[in-house]
């Protein structure tokens, strides 16, 4: 008897764990199509805030006849039109004069997005020679105990790939000397397109004080795909939120508002140098990108290149991307929001960040 009792429990054992085997390779299976169906869940979300944004846009452009300028701000060097933001320099390079970096178009649609809240307790700044409305860090970024509204979260400037909030021990809000840098809350995951040409000074960083860390790349040249042919210029460049201090009307964008990239995903490097730069109230690249700086790794470090590089994700600073795999979501001028993948044609994908080339895209 004892020993039929021990050929069933040694049965029940092997049935249970065979049990135990088909439950595991069933969650195996199932675990991919749970995590696939998150993630398609998170992308429409993630499209859905570009969605907010680009109908926020509309409705200021309804309201003032402009689309909100890129960034308001006192201009460092109007001699150089295509490096319209001089970000870290002076013409001589000394150090940035207080006030130079501005507030962005996502403070100017505030209003547009449920943000009255934090539009309504925004200290404009008035100092003479600013224009009303630039950065006033005292006012607006608060202490940690009590942030100001530039440290208040906007949950629709989160893609939910990336992140709900700053993430402790890697986000960090970086700003310029002289404005600090805070950690509670305020990032932003899109940005506004400056146009595919140099939008940013790549000449010296200094985030948080001047002698803190430096970085001095090679000069930014555009890729190939940036720079079409010898009757390229500058004019040709501009994006929608490129010039600073100046809106954009809806005559303006020529090229047609439905092939012109006007919002989009920015990337966010936080383990290589120069680090993103963050904040949906800061000006400048924080919420501006660029779709002509080509990018590919050389040696050991990430350069410009004129081919086979990368126009998104591509680990400079002023170029758009995410963390879906494959792409990012752009919104273009006419308010639809479209998902570009970082295969796509270099130079279409260019031609998408300015407004007035004259180049029909279809022809590439």
């Amino acid at each position: 008897m004892s020993s039929k009792r021990g050929v069933r429990t040694a049965f029940t054992l092997v049935e249970l764990l065979v049990v135990i085997t088909i439950i595991g390779i069933l969650i195996a299976l199932l675990l991919p199509a749970v995590q696939a169906a998150r993630e398609a869940a998170r992308r429409i979300q993630c499209r859905n805030n570009l969605k907010q944004i680009g109908l926020a846009c509309h409705n200021y452009a309804q309201a003032n006849k402009v689309f909100p300028p890129g960034s308001i701000s006192r201009l460092v060097d109007t001699s150089v039109p295509i490096d319209i933001w001089a970000e870290a320099n002076t013409p001589t390079g000394g150090p940035v004069p207080s006030g130079c970096h501005g507030t962005s178009f996502l403070l100017r649609i505030m209003a547009y997005i449920e943000g009255d809240n934090i539009a309504k307790v925004w200290s404009k700044g008035t100092t003479s020679g600013l224009i009303n409305g630039c950065w006033s860090p005292a006012g607006n970024c608060g202490v940690v105990a009590v942030p100001g509204p530039a440290a208040m979260d906007v949950k629709g400037f989160y893609c939910p790939t990336r992140r709900n909030g700053l993430r402790p021990g890697t986000d960090t809000i970086m700003q310029l000397p002289y404005y600090g840098s805070w950690s509670t809350g305020g990032g932003n995951d899109y940005g506004g397109c400056a146009g595919r040409h140099a939008a940013f000074s790549t000449q010296k960083y200094a985030y948080q004080s001047p002698a803190s860390f430096t970085y001095t790349p090679p000069p930014l040249l555009m890729g190939a795909a940036a720079v079409l042919n010898a009757s390229d210029s500058d004019s040709k460049r501009w994006g929608i939120f490129g010039k600073v201090n100046k809106s954009t009307t809806f005559a303006s964008v020529r090229d047609g508002t439905s092939n012109t990239i006007m919002t989009g995903e920015v990337q966010r490097l936080t383990d290589i140098q120069p680090y993103s730069k963050d904040g949906w109230s800061v000006g400048g690249p924080a919420t501006l990108f660029t779709t002509g700086a080509m990018v590919g790794l050389v040696g050991s470090s990430y350069q410009n290149v004129a081919t086979d590089g990368k126009m998104m994700n591509n680990k400079f600073f002023g170029s758009p991307g995410s963390e879906h795999s494959g792409g990012a979501h752009f919104g273009l001028g006419d308010g639809s929001v479209t998902f570009l993948t970082d295969s796509m044609d270099a130079t279409i994908f260019a031609l998408m960040g300015s407004m007035a080339d004259g180049i029909a895209i279809d022809d590439k």
